[in-house]
């Protein structure tokens, strides 16, 4: 049976939807996730502090174990900073104190990995994830992107996404 022209085109247009899952580029790199932090300039009544740290906890988590299983970065146990960041968070944050780098060496990483969301309102959020060579601290992959709604759903979406674009195209 010969396809016609249009059929053949169609079929060729859906050959990049049926092709299998392929697993994530490969780095050989050891990354370190630190805290996820949280701008909230909202000004809702009722505090939510209790609740983002658990969602920003949530998606570091879910974005470290999601390029582990995609084979994309080799995650570092931050079991040998955690001391010395919980130290550095009771004063300041990390996207203020230029110690990424220092805690990734100390952790024996080559990367490290920050994120902020900022909060503008129930709906409105952006998640800014940053890597930087914890060797010279220089920043060598920065993405934000706007995601909606401030919820646990909101979030793991916005994990998901993440974790499928930096397994296509990692920072190295």
């Amino acid at each position: 049976m010969m396809l016609d022209r249009r059929r053949l085109i169609a079929a060729t247009a859906l050959l990049p939807f049926a092709a299998p899952a392929q697993a994530g580029v490969k780095t050989g790199k050891r990354l370190l996730v630190l805290d996820f932090e949280i701008i909230d300039t909202s000004n809702e009544p009722v505090d939510q502090r209790a609740e983002h740290a658990r969602r920003l906890a949530d998606v570091r988590d879910a974005i470290a174990s999601g390029l582990a299983a995609q084979g994309t970065y080799e995650i570092v146990d931050r079991a040998a900073v955690q001391d010395e960041l919980d130290r550095l968070l009771a004063q300041t944050y990390i996207r203020t104190c230029n110690c990424a780098a220092a805690l990734g060496k100390k952790a024996g990483a080559d990367l490290v990995m920050t994120g902020v969301v900022n909060k503008v309102s129930t709906l409105i959020l952006s998640l800014g994830v940053s890597i930087t060579q914890a060797s010279s601290g220089e920043l060598i992959f920065h993405q934000g992107f706007d995601f909606r709604g401030d919820n646990d759903q909101s979030y793991a979406r916005a994990a998901k996404f993440f974790i499928e674009r930096l397994a296509r195209d990692p920072a190295i």
